[in-house]
């Protein structure tokens, strides 16, 4: 390539530009970019609904499904991941999942309690509180959850008189702040009939009773604040209560209510608590749920249905109980063995009595997918399982979107190597909004390439001579590459007309390459590339003011090729 001398001063202002301007941005950088797109060859695409598209290939790009359907081209410079024989399904939505949070605790005297009239948080009575305030989580700490496929929950405070209000996040993996996962702040207030320890209220009496004085509480102190809005003559102001104001958000059907809720006396309850104040309640942990299913249809309750199900301690299911070789079975063990089939057998039976049932992981105490098996297993169709972790609970928290894969859509949803509730399906890949987690099956199952340049495959060794060029709109320089180590870490330096330049932090993952040049001559600032790197040749760029500028190599030795 030809290379002008007028334009070279140009040039060098142009990196110049670049290297002052990016030497904090080039500091950022601790892991390899992201490639430009992701893309699936192969795969059969399962709805939310059950309807099945085999030989689909899907095109990821900017977080979203760019394009979608057999026979789509595969764009240059996606990252290719492994699809054949490769299911993908919408992600998973754990309606009572799991992050980090801490409510600070307060501190007090309890000798100076008295247990008739003690302060509101030892009753459990701070529906004003919410999770999000407290919420401690970021996209590192949630991977976990991702691995299996999860890739939205609803977090819930600790269960408690009524406890405060819940947050939805959407399981990004880049996010490093709490909010960056946040996706609904209010997505409701839970309650529960758990006694306060120590004062009232104490008992199940006590508790139900309490529960009904805050709302009539609520309504008075509304009633109030009222009279006083339209003249406040004669009147103390109303002193601004937060508790009240949530309790008055229900009242007004402007606050959806959770409802911890497991025996058939706490459920009922609820029900009857929520005909009383105008609210449907969703059912938290449900555990009997199966025993009131004529109350629940009748007033369309949803159930989040808690796979956290009892550890048998004397029954062993996978020991012999019937026929002619069956071994005798105590009493205690045969009620422990009803007792856990029933809980099994719970999710099953409410969506054969046409109840909208979610399936959680009992707020991250059990595996999601292992939980829905043995549903499936006790009763529950497998199209029921499957809307059961996906769109049933995505409706309830207002993530329906997420369920969609069709192009223009977000790029969310997880890809297993079999059957979803399959007792050896492994998930591969967990996407969400298009950024990539390698599932539970481990790397070792994911083959990665790349189409760049007119080039496909598996990225090649980068140990060697290179020749190169560097441009810009401004102009170009030609040299040469030295590149040592391989393709997890290398080195290496550029031998232009401007001098050395040397070259740190490189690294190649699925024919992705990320490396960072230094210009001693600018103070040694340093300008991260990324780009591609495959069969012996290099193609990366990094931003500038002045334009992109761009190295273009291709392998000269050794280990070049006819092609090179």
């Amino acid at each position: 390539m030809s290379r002008s001398p007028t334009k070279l001063p140009r040039l060098v202002a142009a990196i110049a530009v670049l290297a002052f301007g990016a030497r904090d941005v080039g500091a950022q950088y601790t892991t390899t970019p992201a490639p430009a797109a992701y893309a699936l060859k192969g795969v059969t695409v399962v709805g939310a609904d059950g309807g099945r598209s085999a030989g689909v290939t899907i095109v990821v790009r900017g977080g979203l499904i760019e394009s979608m359907g057999p026979g789509v081209a595969i764009p240059a410079g996606a990252q290719l991941l492994e699809g054949d024989s490769l299911v993908v399904y919408p992600g998973l939505v754990d309606a009572q999942g799991a992050a980090k949070f801490n409510f600070p605790a307060v501190e007090m005297d309890r000798a100076t309690v008295k247990s008739w009239d003690a302060p509101r948080t030892l009753q459990g009575f701070t529906p004003h509180r919410r999770v999000v305030d407290v919420l401690q989580a970021t996209g590192k700490d949630v991977a976990d959850q991702r691995k299996g496929g999860v890739v939205a929950v609803a977090v819930h405070p600790d269960a408690a008189l009524m406890a405060g209000q819940s947050t939805v996040l959407i399981l990004r993996p880049s996010a490093s702040t709490p909010a960056e996962l946040v996706v609904d702040p209010d997505a409701g207030v839970l309650f529960a009939l758990r006694g306060a320890r120590g004062v009232y209220p104490g008992t199940m009496f006590a508790t139900t009773t309490f529960i009904r004085q805050a709302f009539e509480d609520a309504k008075h102190t509304k009633v109030v604040q009222a009279a006083y809005a339209r003249d406040a003559k004669g009147m103390v102001r109303p002193p601004n209560d937060p508790d009240y104001d949530i309790l008055q958000r229900v009242l007004a059907g402007d606050e959806r209510v959770f409802f911890a809720a497991n025996t058939p006396e706490e459920i009922g309850y609820a029900v009857r608590l929520g005909d009383q104040y105008g609210f449907t309640p969703v059912i938290v942990g449900g555990r009997d749920a199966w025993k009131l299913t004529d109350l629940l249809k009748e007033k369309k309750v949803t159930v989040l249905a808690s796979v956290d199900f009892p550890k048998p301690k004397r029954w062993k299911p996978d020991a012999k109980s019937e026929g002619a070789a069956a071994e005798p079975m105590e009493a205690a063990v045969r009620r422990e063995k009803e007792e856990t089939e029933e809980a099994y057998a719970n999710a099953g039976k409410l969506a054969k009595a046409g109840i909208r049932v979610a399936l959680t992981s009992g707020g991250g105490k059990a595996d999601l997918r292992e939980g829905a098996r043995k549903a499936v297993e006790y009763g529950l169709s497998e199209a029921e399982a499957l809307r059961a972790v996906t769109s049933t609970p995505a409706e309830l928290l207002g993530l329906s979107r997420l369920m969609t894969l069709t192009p223009g859509a977000p790029a969310t949803f997880v890809v297993a190597n079999g059957a979803l509730f399959g007792e050896d399906t492994k998930v591969v890949y967990t996407l969400v909004d298009g950024e990539l987690e390698t599932g539970r099956a481990g790397t070792a199952a994911a083959r990665t390439a790349t189409t760049a340049a007119g080039a496909s495959g598996a990225a090649s060794a980068v140990a060697g001579k290179w020749s190169l060029d560097l441009e810009s709109s401004q102009g170009s320089l030609g040299g040469s590459m030295t590149l040592a180590g391989t393709a997890e870490s290398f080195t290496g330096s550029i031998d232009t007309e401007m001098g050395v330049l040397p070259i740190k932090g490189g690294k190649v993952t699925g024919g992705n390459v990320a490396f960072t040049v230094v210009f001693p001559f600018m103070q040694d600032a340093e300008i991260p590339f990324t780009g591609t790197m495959a069969n012996g040749v290099l193609s990366a760029t990094a931003s500038t003011p002045m334009g992109e500028v761009k190295v273009s190599g291709k392998r000269s030795g050794p280990g070049a090729t006819e092609n090179n």
